[in-house]
């Protein structure tokens, strides 16, 4: 618990100095599994600092899973679609999955160039911010990754 409360403390240091140009921001929803309060208070915490930053269009949810490797949005009641989903696991709390998932769909030539932005800046920062202690991964690092992204995209989450 203390490792995930120095990474927000200094990842939300980070990204708030940091701004990029301004183009179209990224749709993104956050999705906080952690279960304790204190946990989900610091991932509230990264949330406004990712807000702040100004390349974001953010919604959170806050899920109750079994696992970290539970679906954890199940069908899509909106028409609202997002373009990178960032879930902070259960796991990241106990250290059994010292990740943080960044959902996209597969990363390509037609991946605009806003999103690999937000994508390097994030996975620099989370690295820097732990000391190495935790990792953002995308798709293209994980294979459970691009699972959750189809799934995703077939309950009508991903655009």
């Amino acid at each position: 618990m203390k490792r995930l409360a120095l990474l927000v403390l200094i990842v939300l240091a980070e990204l708030a100095g940091t701004s990029m140009a301004q183009g179209s921001k990224i749709d993104l929803l956050l999705v906080d599994e952690t279960e304790s309060l204190q946990a989900s208070l610091m991932v509230q915490v990264y949330a406004r600092a990712l807000q702040e930053t100004g390349l974001f269009n953010l919604e959170a949810k806050i899920v109750r899973v079994r696992s970290s490797y539970d679906d954890p949005l199940g069908v899509n009641p909106t028409d609202k679609k997002y373009e990178l989903i960032v879930i902070v696991p259960k796991g990241i709390e106990d250290g059994s999955v010292p990740q943080i998932w960044l959902i996209t769909k597969p990363i390509g030539p037609q991946t605009r160039p806003e999103l690999l932005k937000a994508l390097a800046l994030i996975r620099q920062q989370v690295d820097q911010g732990s000391g190495g202690l935790f990792k953002a991964l995308t798709v293209m690092d994980d294979a459970i990754l691009g699972i959750f992204a189809t799934i995703f995209e077939r309950n009508g989450w991903l655009k």
